[in-house]
């Protein structure tokens, strides 16, 4: 077996001297992800704890001609029917599809009160109907009576 040799004493890197000991370290320590951010654009990004904010992907969104005539399906989602109409894909800011409001609870469309004293006065008409009848089915036997 032949012994062979290796000089690379004479090498360089990008026409300079190579030395291992001037090695410079340009990367980040590990770090762990402590949140996320979706901007009004819809794009989703990683908060880690160092403080680096890193884009990873973004939320598409659909839009129908008719979105009433959607198909609704279990888990509150809904399916493309044939009276719907196409669905259009496109992204948060672009093409008429809006912005998305990151974090937002949407609150619900009734008001407690409201409806509560629509309740009360629905129950109160439905009495004062009823007496109405009553009294109207008593006037009618009272008039049977009087003839007999």
């Amino acid at each position: 077996m032949e012994v062979m040799t290796l000089d690379i004493s004479t090498s360089s890197q990008l026409a300079a001297e190579f030395s291992v000991e001037e090695g410079e370290i340009n990367g980040n320590a590990a770090s762990e992800v402590v949140g996320y951010e979706i901007d009004d654009a819809g794009v989703v990004s990683v908060v880690y704890d160092n403080g680096d904010l890193t884009p990873r992907f973004r939320v598409a969104l659909a839009s129908v001609q008719s979105p009433d005539n959607l198909n609704p399906v279990a888990g509150n989602l809904y399916t493309q029917s044939n009276s719907s109409g196409v669905v259009v894909m496109g992204y948060a800011g672009t093409s008429g599809f809006g912005s998305i409001i990151s974090g937002a609870l949407e609150d619900s469309n009734v008001d407690v009160a409201e409806e509560l004293t629509a309740m009360i006065e629905s129950q109160r008409n439905y009495t004062a109907n009823s007496k109405v009848f009553q009294t109207g089915s008593e006037l009618m036997e009272v008039l049977v009576n009087l003839k007999r």
